[in-house]
């Protein structure tokens, strides 16, 4: 059972830095491009190293991120998960704490990228706040959260028209 919190906790988790290392992989993947377009080769390596260390770096931020958010859910007593405020705030409060890891990371972008971390601590309070029941195994309300290997399992039987179309909603979903 506390395996399964750490694994929904490392999965929101993984989100979270995903999504971040998503956002640096455009906008370096952009600076890039017109560092090139611009016959200004001289900055091209910097500015890859720049983006593999910030999208390496958010993706282990969110993994440490999902994993402590994990374990405070499992570890906490029964009475505090019970009720869902205090989870709530317990999750949210964990979650924007780390998430200053995430400030620290985009260091190496400027002044710019640790405005907008330090404007994204609240927004991943909530989101990990929204989303602490899941992790903690009380609800079901966001399907990302849940292991798949139902519908794996189902996806088997299926003909390639239903593979196809079970893979989209698996995607989807």
């Amino acid at each position: 059972m506390k395996c399964d919190v750490l694994t929904r906790g490392l999965r929101f988790g993984l989100v979270v830095g995903g999504v971040c290392a998503l956002g640096w992989g455009v906008v370096w993947t952009a600076a890039v491009m017109v560092a090139l377009a611009l016959r200004h080769g001289h900055g091209v390596p910097s500015a890859l190293l720049s983006e593999v260390i910030l999208m390496g770096g958010s993706l282990l931020v969110g993994a440490a991120l999902g994993l402590v958010v994990g374990a405070t859910l499992a570890l906490a007593p029964g009475w505090l998960t019970s009720h869902g405020l205090i989870r709530r705030l317990l999750a949210g409060v964990v979650a924007g704490t780390l998430f200053l890891g995430e400030v620290v990371v985009s260091v190496e972008g400027g002044i710019l990228p640790v405005l907008v971390m330090i404007m994204g601590i609240p927004v991943v309070g909530v989101l990990a706040a929204a989303c602490s029941g899941d992790i903690s195994g009380s609800s079901r309300r966001h399907a990302w959260l849940w292991s798949r290997t139902l519908l794996r399992a189902d996806f088997r039987a299926l003909a390639w028209r239903g593979r196809l179309r079970a893979a989209v909603d698996v995607l989807w979903n």
